[in-house]
């Protein structure tokens, strides 16, 4: 196959030659000649040198967090018997991962092999496949070249942002124990309070026939918890709900939270439940490495965020903390939201403003800042996500309002500073 350099070296004979019989100068005529002979030359060489080609690639790391640098090691071994023309490299990558994968290698000999290196750059999170590699053989000239593609793929995983927060904040105690240590019952609103609706997946030997008989449907027994402190993390996918594209999207900010929040809440000593939509049976608590990968590939779906946060509420998925990552909500599921914390002994509420995320008009009903206030009322500790803001900053705003609380308690007539009077 031609190149444009040959393609244009073809036109250039063909003028020539043409020149030649108009103008009757012979040395355009040889000239004309030459450069069809070279054109000839090329691909013959390309057609002699050696197409057998493999190549071995290895990244580093395969998982990247967010803002970090990784390498691609490409290694192309000639398995032929004779040299290769001229190599050119071009290893098919996303650009948000590098913006140059391009090399050039010069021949290389039979049995020989040849190396090259470029950076990645974890600049957006996500699944990403590196590969295959596209070959071009080139003569010596550039006139000619010969492409292959070099069958192969590396999966490339770049976590989401993950914030350091400030620590400080009160985090809850043990999921359902007292403060004593030992097991209290799982709030459910029922006289039995630790017996709560029947989950797919649930031991049918747990059932609780009375409670059944009475409420008309499966009702269950609340095993015995475990002893470590749990964290509850819900993160809101609703594709109704988030707007923008790319990096600058709500969801992007509302993974970055989620994802921020269990790091913090592992790093203290959580055992961290993430929910993004309504359990079919009781989730398990795990490491925060293994919430990271999940949320690599997030995506907006449409999802019941009220059937979820009515699960919560039944203590399906636990007690001690809750962080709620939504995007701003209406009255109803403010409503259905603090119905949900009432069983958490903390309760930490990161909305995004997915609204100023594409610049548009607030939706009915969804008035950030009365919202932020209203809940707080109800003892939620909330603070407000727009586009750009750093949760580490946003977090410290929390912490502002855990020192307002527990100034106004100890100001208050039965607080401590009336008993020392």
């Amino acid at each position: 196959m031609l190149t444009s350099r040959g393609l244009g070296l073809l036109a250039t004979t063909v003028a020539l030659w043409l020149a030649s019989r108009l103008l009757g100068v012979a040395a355009l005529q040889m000239a004309a000649v030459a450069s069809l002979l070279l054109v000839i030359a090329a691909i013959v060489f390309t057609g002699l040198t050696s197409t057998r080609l493999q190549v071995d690639r290895v990244v580093r790391p395969g998982k990247l967090f967010f803002d970090a640098e990784g390498s691609v090691s490409l290694t192309v071994v000639n398995s032929g018997r004779l040299p290769t023309a001229r190599v050119e490299l071009l290893d098919r990558v996303p650009l948000v991962l590098a913006d140059r994968s391009r090399a050039t290698i010069e021949p290389i000999p039979p049995g020989g092999r040849a190396s090259i290196t470029y950076r990645l750059h974890g600049a957006q999170r996500g699944r990403f496949q590196v590969g295959p590699v596209e070959v071009r053989l080139l003569d010596p000239f550039g006139l000619v070249a010969r492409k292959r593609t070099l069958p192969g793929t590396t999966p490339v995983t770049v976590y989401p942002p993950v914030w350091r927060l400030p620590a400080g904040l009160a985090l809850g105690g043990a999921t359902a124990t007292g403060d004593n240590g030992r097991r209290r019952p799982l709030p459910s609103g029922e006289d039995l309070a630790n017996v709560r609706e029947y989950v797919r997946g649930d031991d049918l030997r747990t059932v609780h026939w009375a409670t059944t008989a009475h409420r008309g449907k499966l009702m269950v027994r609340q095993p015995e918890a475990p002893q470590d402190p749990r964290a509850v993390v819900v993160l809101d996918v609703r594709a109704d709900r988030h707007a923008g594209a790319g990096p600058g999207a709500s969801i992007e900010t509302a993974v970055a939270a989620a994802a921020s929040a269990g790091y913090h809440l592992a790093s203290r000593g959580r055992a961290v439940v993430l929910l993004d939509r309504p359990m079919t049976r009781p989730p398990k608590a795990l490491p925060w490495e293994a919430w990271l990968e999940a949320l690599a590939d997030t995506t907006t779906e449409p999802v019941d965020i009220g059937a979820l946060l009515h699960q919560i509420g039944q203590g399906i998925a636990g007690d001690g903390t809750l962080v709620a990552v939504l995007t701003v909500p209406d009255a109803a599921e403010q409503r259905r939201l603090v119905r949900a914390g009432r069983g958490f002994s903390t309760r930490i509420a990161l909305l995004v403003d997915a609204d100023n995320h594409r610049g548009g008009r607030p939706r009915a009903g969804a008035d950030p800042a009365t919202t932020v206030a209203m809940l707080r009322t109800a003892g939620w500790r909330t603070t407000l996500l727009r586009r750009g803001d750093r949760l580490d900053e946003r977090w410290r705003e929390l912490l502002v309002q855990q020192r307002a609380v527990a100034r106004a308690s100890t100001a208050s007539p039965g607080g401590p500073q009336a008993v020392r009077r």
